[in-house]
Order: structure tokens, then sequence, then C-alpha cells
């Protein structure tokens, strides 16, 4: 979490960090580490499927509330699960999506190519659960974009489009988005791209430690 406080107060961008937690121990060390946290979120919006839309949502009625006069012109989330994440990508993106103002984009996502396997990924299907329901039903070629693929599955992978995933590095989002759209992402989203060696996200003990390795690597070569 420290992390990514000293990125958003080191940022060039952002004006205030903030964050949010049902944790009074992580309220102290977010303060500790230069971070505001003036509130609590309700513990209905802190499970563990809990959204980003009721995260934002909480937040910016609760400014509404309390700082009626300090409203944010853009958010950007920045996850404790990216602790690899550097100050100068944040700021990278954040200039991405100035520079795209006048396309007026609901929101932007750090995202990561991804291999020809996910064309190769299924569902089971619900009501017959033998029966496999491919997750990219049909696509297109990419080097003649009228061409239509109906079984991508059944293909030479060149001739596919590159699939990406969203990496939960850095995303960025307008508070209309929240408040209007009802949603994090909104109806048209900016792509950030990142390469696999820059992301190092945590969700397993393993990944843990492959990421405490990588920031330790990175901090080596900040020294030198």
């Amino acid at each position: 979490m420290a992390w990514q406080i000293a990125n958003g107060v080191n940022s060039k961008y952002i004006s205030r960090t903030f964050v949010s937690t049902d944790s009074d121990d992580f309220r102290k060390v977010a303060v500790q580490h230069g971070a505001e946290a003036p509130f609590l979120r309700p513990a209905e919006i802190s499970h563990d499927t809990a959204t980003d839309y009721e995260l934002f949502d909480h937040f910016i009625r609760w400014m509404e509330e309390n700082e009626p006069n300090a409203q944010p012109e853009l958010l950007v989330q920045l996850r404790p699960t990216a602790p690899c994440l550097s100050v100068e990508t944040v700021d990278a993106c954040i200039e991405t999506f100035l520079a795209h103002e006048d396309e007026e984009y609901d929101s932007l996502r750090t995202v990561t190519a991804v291999d020809h396997e996910a064309y190769n990924m299924y569902f089971l299907d619900r009501d017959a659960p033998h029966r496999l329901r491919p997750v990219i039903p049909t696509s297109y070629n990419k080097n003649d974009h009228s061409q239509h693929i109906p079984e991508p599955q059944s293909v030479a992978r060149q001739i596919l489009p590159p699939i990406f995933w969203h990496n939960a590095y850095v995303d960025i989002m307008r508070p209309e988005t929240i408040m209007q759209l009802k949603c994090a992402m909104g109806n048209k989203c900016l792509a950030f791209h990142m390469n696999e060696d820059d992301t190092a996200d945590i969700d397993t003990p393993e990944q843990w430690i492959m990421a405490e390795t990588k920031k330790k690597a990175q901090l080596a070569a900040q020294k030198d």
C-alpha cells in the first residue's frame, strides 16, 4: 500500500491521494505514509466481491457531502496489489488520457498483451455442463478486417487480432462515468500498453515472492 501511496503523492498531476479501507489498522498505515484516510469504507462494500464502482460511488458521495467545493476532475486508481508500478508510468497514463481529452473517453486502463491461447478458452454451458462454449465465439482477420472468422479456435493464430488483458496497474475514470453511467469503465475506454516484464500482480503467495524480488531489483537499479 505504501508504494502506491508514494506514486500518488509524487505524481506531477495527482493533487490528493486517498486510501479507502474498512480497516482502522490500514487507515493508520495510510496516514503514516502520506495519504488521506478521512473515513472508513462501509462493511457492505468492503467484502471480497465488492466492486470498484461501489468504492468510487461511495468516495464521490462522501466528497459531495463533506467537501462540496473540492470535487475531483479525474479519479486515478492505484491498487496495492501492483507494488512494482512506477510514478513515471502513473504520470504517463495521465498524460495519455489528457492527450485524448477531445475524444471524450470515459476511462483508461493499463493493458498487457496475451498470447493466442485466449481464443482457445471456453465456458462450460450452465444448462449442459459437459458442453463447451467459446469465450470468443467469432473474430476477424487482423490483416483484412472485412474477413469474418466464425470459428477462431480452428484457424492459424497468425491471422487473429491480438488480445489484451487488464493488468489492474492504473485505472483512470471520470467522476461522471461513476455517477452517470453507473460503472467504472464506461462506454469508451482508452488503452495504455505495458510490457509483460513491467507487470507483477499479487493474487497468490507465490506472486508475492516474485513481486518482492522484482521490487528489490527496481530499487537496486534506482540506486545505481
